[in-house]
């Protein structure tokens, strides 16, 4: 009677229309389909390929690529997935490749971690890439346009902009780093 009462609870919850609900707590995302439709508060679980404006919880995405707009949270991409966000990530993400379109506030732990604009946090990777960074790169191959206040560890440390021992000087191994 349990099971069944939960196993209804759960069907009711991922069939929702998006009208009855602003901010859905489960979603599972699939190629064009989110049950249900809307931004999520809570749990989201992306297969293959999915895309959803808002997430704000835990993301999950299994063998593909999840694309969010705006993200809050964990984001967790398990064998091979990959996380996108398009316009602003705060939180942890884990991933074979972290890929940020905008800003990002946090920590990307992934084999390529690239955020466009400004990274404020932490990037643990073979290969980091902040627009402009504020915090630490530790990686084989860190790249900015420009270290606003951090360092970069790794085999190459690329700033456009210069590194500490000349701004005529825009790769440095082993460390880099700027305040």
């Amino acid at each position: 009677m349990k099971i069944k009462l939960a196993s209804f609870i759960v069907s009711a919850i991922l069939l929702a229309p998006a009208t009855a609900m602003a901010n859905t707590p489960v979603q599972l995302s699939v190629p064009g389909v989110n049950l249900p439709a809307g931004n999520v508060s809570g749990v989201r679980l992306n297969v293959l390929y999915g895309q959803t404006s808002q997430v704000k919880g835990v993301n999950f995405s299994l063998l593909g690529l999840s694309s969010i707009n705006n993200f809050t949270g964990l984001n967790f991409g398990l064998a091979f997935g990959v996380n996108h966000t398009t316009s602003s990530m705060t939180g942890l993400e884990f991933g074979l490749a972290n890929w940020n379109e905008g800003n990002a506030t946090g920590a990307d732990f992934g084999l390529v971690n690239y955020t466009a604009n400004n990274f404020t946090g932490a990037q643990f990777g073979t290969f980091n890439y902040a627009g402009s960074l504020n915090g630490l790169q530790f990686g084989f191959v860190n790249a900015t346009d420009h270290i606003n206040k951090g360092v970069q560890i790794g085999l190459i440390n690329y700033d456009k902009s210069g590194t500490f021992v000349s701004k005529n000087l825009p790769i440095f191994p082993i460390i880099n780093a700027r305040f």
